[in-house]
């Protein structure tokens, strides 16, 4: 398998695949929660509740890591970790974006409004330390 070129990685860091972000439980033991994102080109952004496991984990321990990949050949995928800066995604604007880019358009208004009155988001900022891809 060869690692991807930095054109690939972009446009592969850019799909619509899901990102499973793993966070450390107080026990130790990973929690991998697969979640929608954004890549800024040196982050990812993610955005959830503020009450959900993983926020509870990643204020205790920032400590982070991910997987991105592709269920079918040719495989794709990248992996690596980082620390997990948290903050508030209090109007929603990420978990707005973040609709968009998911759900179609039409339904995309629907779903974000069903997701803000679950309560409130937290944004979460992972900046890969370390990163690996390849493709087959």
């Amino acid at each position: 398998m060869d690692e991807m070129t930095p054109e690939q990685l972009k446009e592969f860091l850019n799909s619509k695949a899901l990102i499973d972000l793993v966070s450390i439980s107080p026990d130790g033991y990973p929690h991998v929660m697969p979640i929608w994102h954004e890549w800024d080109g040196m982050s990812f952004r993610v955005s959830t509740l503020a009450s959900s496991k993983k926020i509870r984990n990643l204020e205790k321990t920032p400590n982070a890591a991910f997987s991105i990949a592709t269920p079918n050949l040719p495989y794709k995928a990248v992996v690596g970790r980082g620390d997990a800066e948290l903050s508030e995604d209090t109007d929603g604007s990420l978990i707005k974006r973040l609709c968009y880019r998911y759900v179609p358009t039409d339904k995309a208004e629907m779903y974000y409004t069903m997701l803000m009155a679950r309560g409130p988001r937290t944004a979460i900022k992972l900046t890969p330390a370390w990163m690996k891809s390849w493709h087959g």
